[in-house]
């Protein structure tokens, strides 16, 4: 039998009609099983000069700063029933974040329907933290948003909406200036609940200070190709990891994502909501060609669809399979020789690279690599096992 999947109000994040969302109301107990949360702790960032050997740079001691990686784990049992949630890791460290807030919270939100989270921004405006929110009109419409939107109005707290046919795609907080969280995670029921996402926290000022700025462009009604560059931007320490943003489509992500592709010697595995890009699958293939072990799971709605490399990829030996997710499987992931990640809101698409506005982190570090690759593990184990969407 055909698995069953959310039915209705069709998420067009890939560019596909994909039905992302069956819109059920959340109690505010709201509350589910899952979500790992790992914990890294990191020393303070240093940037990284200018035309230096990062290989050779040692980051400065100091005072310790945190990079988190948390992974939604959705419930095995379909279909997943509200009533049965408990708290997930992830949504209490973002409430805890706000909870902690003293002075600013910049959202910017490609789907925002998560009533704690939105009770938590409320809350926040309440004691005098300035509460500002950019959203995509792709989603504003929808019952739930609509009326959250209304709340968020209800209390001044500015709304931004994006218009355009292309996707404000973005999906990250910046906190007091100093926390971002950002991944594949949008700020909805289903993503926390059902799909399978990640969330990073970066306590870092330096990338704390990029989100905010690309955050104050949308916030003005800059988006795409209006909005300025904020490149060239020097690669910035949280501790051991060196982390490079980019933000599309101002700022070209697809050359980076090539360069680390074309420069891996042993192996490459990636989770795809999305991956219709031509460039990005020629790489892989030319990398394979070379001996490099290329592997990767694509979310099963999107695995055949329009424009979808799966096939291309699929013929010349690539170990490719679609998810087991009963719902959505939500990343957008690429693990490089055991000890890069690329993550973040960009899909593998040409849209992601030319339209919509986007933001990729490719953070060198083998530990968060580690993390990155048991999940992908998780979820190709999944993928392999006989369907639970009946």
């Amino acid at each position: 039998m055909e698995r069953q999947r959310n039915l209705h109000n069709c998420d067009r994040e890939s560019g596909m009609m994909t039905c992302q969302r069956r819109r059920r109301p959340i109690p505010l107990g709201v509350v589910l099983l899952a979500l790992l949360g790992l914990v890294v702790l990191y020393a303070l960032p240093a940037r990284l000069p200018s035309g230096s050997n990062a290989a050779a740079l040692q980051p400065p001691a100091g005072v310790a700063e945190t990079v988190r990686i948390f992974f939604t784990t959705p419930t095995l049992h379909y279909p997943d029933i509200p009533a049965r949630r408990t708290i997930p890791p992830l949504l209490e460290a973002v409430l805890a974040d706000i909870a902690r807030s003293r002075a600013t919270i910049d959202v910017a939100a490609f789907d925002l329907d998560l009533e704690p989270l939105v009770d938590a921004l409320l809350a926040a405006r309440r004691r005098g933290v300035m509460v500002r929110v950019v959203i995509d009109g792709e989603n504003l419409d929808t019952p739930a948003v609509s009326m959250l939107s209304g709340q968020l109005q209800d209390w001044r707290i500015p709304l931004v909406v994006d218009k355009r046919a292309a996707f404000m795609n973005n999906k990250f907080l910046v906190i007091d200036e100093t926390i971002v969280w950002t991944g594949s995670w949008n700020l909805t029921e289903n993503c926390t609940f059902r799909n399978n996402n990640n969330a990073i926290r970066f306590a870092n000022r330096q990338i704390a200070g990029a989100y905010q700025r690309e955050f104050e462009q949308m916030l003005t009604g800059a988006f795409g190709t209006t909005k300025r560059s904020g490149l060239p931007r020097p690669a910035t320490y949280a501790g051991q990891a060196m982390v490079e943003v980019y933000f599309t489509p101002g700022e070209q992500a697809l050359p980076s994502i090539l360069e680390q592709v074309r420069q891996a010697r042993r192996s490459i595995v990636f989770l795809a909501f999305s991956f219709t890009s031509t460039p990005i699958a020629e790489a892989l293939v030319e990398a394979a060609r070379r001996g490099v072990h290329i592997e990767g799971v694509i979310e099963q709605q999107n695995a055949r669809g329009t424009g979808s490399v799966f096939e291309q990829l699929h013929a010349e030996g690539v170990d490719i399979v679609a998810d087991g997710n009963c719902y959505i499987m939500h990343h957008k992931v690429m693990i490089i020789d055991e000890r890069i990640v690329i993550s973040g809101s960009y899909n593998f698409t040409s849209s992601a690279e030319r339209d919509n506005d986007e933001n990729l982190t490719i953070i060198h570090d083998r530990t968060i690599a580690r993390l990155f690759a048991a999940e992908y593990q998780r979820i190709r184990q999944q993928a392999r096992e006989p369907s639970r969407c009946n």
